[in-house]
């Protein structure tokens, strides 16, 4: 969309949509701009971590060609599982935080790992360790640990059935 201002803004808009919503939003910046209007590639253009085919550990799909990598972490004590009701590992947490930026809580077990959604007494359970997890990659202390669990809690408490 055009503002009055001649600016372009971007507002909403979902995942399945994104590539769309990129190329309409350059197609306008053209307009604004002055440009001369050219097809984008936007179609043919492959977000990172795009493969072929699969990886050799299925439940490391969703993280394409960044699998292998996933996989070194799982070498180094990072294949032990958060919870024995889901498929989290410590190496998720650790490539969360290296790696996406993670920095609550909340992030790796909500958004990274979806326990949350998945199972949230299980999450739960698995907020301290998690916590402890980040607090060593992140440098942070003890009260950092306790805050981040209660403040995973606190959220928490919404997805569990009375």
């Amino acid at each position: 969309m055009i503002a009055p201002s001649g600016l372009v803004s971007l507002i909403g808009g979902k995942w399945t949509t994104s590539r769309l919503m990129a190329e309409d939003t350059v197609n306008q910046a053209a307009v604004v701009g002055g440009l001369a209007a050219r097809l984008s590639p936007t179609k043919t253009l492959r977000l990172h971590g795009w493969r072929e085919a699969g990886t050799d550990k299925p439940e490391l799909a969703e993280y394409g060609t960044d699998a292998g990598e996933l996989t070194t972490l799982f070498g180094n004590a990072g294949d032990k599982l958060l919870h024995p009701r889901l498929p989290c590992r410590v190496g998720q947490v650790l490539w969360a935080v290296r790696r996406e930026m993670a920095r609550t809580v909340g992030d790796v077990l909500s958004r990274r790992l979806r326990a949350l959604v998945l199972d949230a007494p299980a999450a739960i359970e698995m907020a301290p360790q998690v916590a402890h997890i980040m607090a060593v990659e992140l440098g942070r202390d003890e009260d950092w640990e306790k805050q981040q669990v209660s403040d995973f809690r606190e959220l928490a408490r919404s997805y569990l059935f009375p």
